[in-house]
């Protein structure tokens, strides 16, 4: 506990926003509608992820396109309270592309980041048990931090089905290994503030 000759400055912060939106229903349409795609091939897109299907298919999901607004409005305020640069920032318009990853027994999901944008969503359709998603912190990529310095170490989040989650774009991250006999199902949005290309 900080005494009343001491104040915290807070020099550098990311935070993982999670909120659990859908309904069961909404759930298993999108489900539905992304494995369609996925059987006809539609919107594929190569992903460097062995085993992975990814694709830019649209689907009918304008409740969870709204869902991922909202969090995204609330993750931009959060930050303007906390960064007094980011309180400069004009608050610009909200664009982000979409896609799905299917994911097979065996696969995982490499580490990388979405610098280029401001923020990265993903939402958990089918995934329970297929490998945790794991933050690195950027500058202890090759773990040759002091393994006593705060917050060197990754965080693991497990995914659970409804969960819409957002964190800043320039956070690396990766996924576990799929080690169940099921798809790993999920959409991806990067985010971005302004109009993108």
């Amino acid at each position: 506990r900080l005494g009343e000759t001491m104040k915290n400055i807070n020099l550098f912060s990311s935070h993982l926003f999670v909120k659990n939106v859908g309904t069961e229903e909404q759930k298993q349409d999108l489900k539905n509608q992304i494995l369609s795609a996925k059987d006809n091939n539609v919107g594929y897109i190569p992903s460097g992820n062995k085993k992975c299907w990814r694709s830019s298919a649209k689907y009918e999901m304008d409740w969870l396109e709204k869902e991922v607004l909202i969090l995204t409005r609330a993750a931009i305020d959060y930050y303007k309270d906390i960064d007094p640069d980011y309180k400069k920032i004009k608050d610009e318009k909200i664009t982000m592309a979409t896609w799905t990853n299917v994911n097979d027994p065996k696969s995982k999901n490499v580490v990388h980041a979405h610098k280029e944008f401001s923020f990265v969503g993903l939402y958990y359709i089918d995934a329970e048990g297929t490998g945790d998603l794991i933050f690195h912190n950027p500058i202890n990529l090759l773990s040759d931090c002091n393994p006593k310095s705060p917050f060197v170490r990754t965080v693991s989040y497990p995914p659970k089905n409804g969960n819409l989650l957002l964190w800043p774009a320039w956070v690396p991250h990766e996924v576990e290994i799929n080690n169940s006999d099921r798809y790993r199902i999920n959409m991806a949005f990067d985010i971005f503030l302004g109009e993108m290309g």
